[in-house]
């Protein structure tokens, strides 16, 4: 018998997830159902590539007048009380879920369905599901949040998040490091975890008919090939977190060809301050690309680039192991780009184990990444050929699965 797979997404941000994005979709392959939650945001709506996937997307309070009204009054006038936010947004995420779920009983019974909890909103609600309906659940993690994470009026929510934690069938995470901060985090050890790269997967054939003459990103910004040979792009953020500004200083120095690419994964108005700022400090070989792609077309923008740029500051857990969490990296690798990235070890040990690229580490420095992008492009096909490998051996998708799919099945 067919299953219904439910998949409680609160952050909703499921075109830039290729973790959520290719999860449903080899589910829907074995011809089950699978409808994602989800809330509304400023990314790209995902547009489900069979009818066996449903996407439903809820408001959050903030897009609700009279609650974001209410976040505004305790935000200027009793400030200690706006550590409750959290825990009204999960009120709100269960509430619309189980209301769709009534309307659409004969669709999504729980009694049929199996849930999969996306981070800490996403795992309630699974835990709930199961308290009432007895039913199996995994745990699914893209973002590790911390009890510090919570004011003192919301960390009822970190508390039943480790509820869920501890409950769920099996828990899915990108590597083992980052699952061992994840069981620190929730004081728990899980005895069951499945290691799952936030990536695509070999099996999408967006890419195969993308070629050199075809350049998406050359054609968008009207980039001369003879002036800009080479396109080394960064996608996603376009933020302090990534290192934006020490990059654009850098390369503002650097003469040898190669245009820097910032490619931003939410539309971005060109008037924002910091877009702006950007432009300030390079106007010489700095170019933004500030209009998203669906998911389905993205990889355009990956086949577009030369080189990949991977930069995350040591922030916290997210980032300082963000070698397996990171969509982008597993898309340059996919399309054969070498890349760059700043010093954190999840990124500086997968560069050197399978030569990828060079690893940077002072990004302000522009000599040393002058250096670096003159090693890859003196001897681009090695490269190039390495990172295939990475590729397949580390992130692809459609291997990668297989165990968690099979055990799945058996649910």
């Amino acid at each position: 018998m067919n299953k219904t797979y439910c998949i409680f997404f609160y952050e909703g941000y499921i075109s830039i997830a290729p973790t959520v994005i290719n999860l449903a979709k080899s589910l829907s392959e074995q011809e089950d159902r699978v409808i994602i939650y989800a809330t509304k945001t400023n990314y790209p709506i995902f547009n489900p590539p069979n009818e066996k996937i449903a996407v439903v997307y809820f408001l959050k309070g903030y897009d609700i007048p009279l609650i974001n009204s209410f976040y505004n009054f305790l935000n200027f006038k009793i400030k200690k009380f706006i550590s409750i936010i959290p825990l009204i947004e999960l009120i709100l995420f269960v509430f619309q879920a189980f209301l769709y779920t009534l309307k659409n009983y004969q669709f999504v019974s729980p009694h049929q369905n199996i849930s999969i909890g996306v981070d800490t909103n996403g795992s309630i609600l699974s835990l709930i599901n199961f308290w009432i309906f007895r039913k199996k659940f995994a745990y699914l993690s893209l973002e590790i949040t911390s009890l510090s994470y919570f004011g003192q009026l919301s960390k009822v929510v970190k508390y039943l998040e480790c509820i869920a934690y501890q409950k769920a069938e099996t828990v899915i995470i990108q590597d083992e490091e980052r699952f061992k901060s994840l069981c620190s985090y929730n004081n728990f050890q899980h005895p069951n975890v499945f290691y799952l790269a936030n990536s695509t997967s070999s099996l999408d054939n967006n890419y195969l008919n993308i070629h050199d003459e075809n350049n998406y990103i050359r054609k968008m910004l009207n980039l001369s090939k003879e002036k800009f040979p080479s396109l080394v792009l960064q996608a996603g953020m376009i933020c302090n977190d990534v290192y934006s500004e020490e990059l654009a200083y850098a390369f503002k120095s650097i003469d040898n060809g190669c245009a820097l690419i910032f490619h931003s994964s939410h539309k971005t108005d060109i008037q924002n301050p910091y877009i702006q700022l950007l432009q300030e400090i390079n106007s010489t070989n700095l170019f933004l690309s500030l209009n998203p792609l669906p998911y389905e077309e993205i990889d355009k923008v990956f086949a577009s680039a030369t080189i990949g740029l991977a930069f995350y500051k040591q922030i916290n857990d997210n980032y300082a192991q963000i070698a397996k969490a990171s969509g982008k990296l597993s898309f340059y690798l996919k399309h054969g780009k070498p890349v760059l990235v700043n010093n954190l070890e999840s990124l500086s040990a997968l560069v050197q184990k399978y030569q990828i690229g060079v690893v940077i580490n002072d990004p302000t420095d522009s000599i040393e990444i002058q250096s670096a992008l003159k090693t890859i492009l003196d001897n681009y096909s090695f490269y190039s050929q390495n990172a295939i490998t990475c590729f397949t051996e580390e992130f692809d998708f459609a291997n990668q699965a297989k165990p968690l799919l099979s055990l799945m099945s058996n649910w």
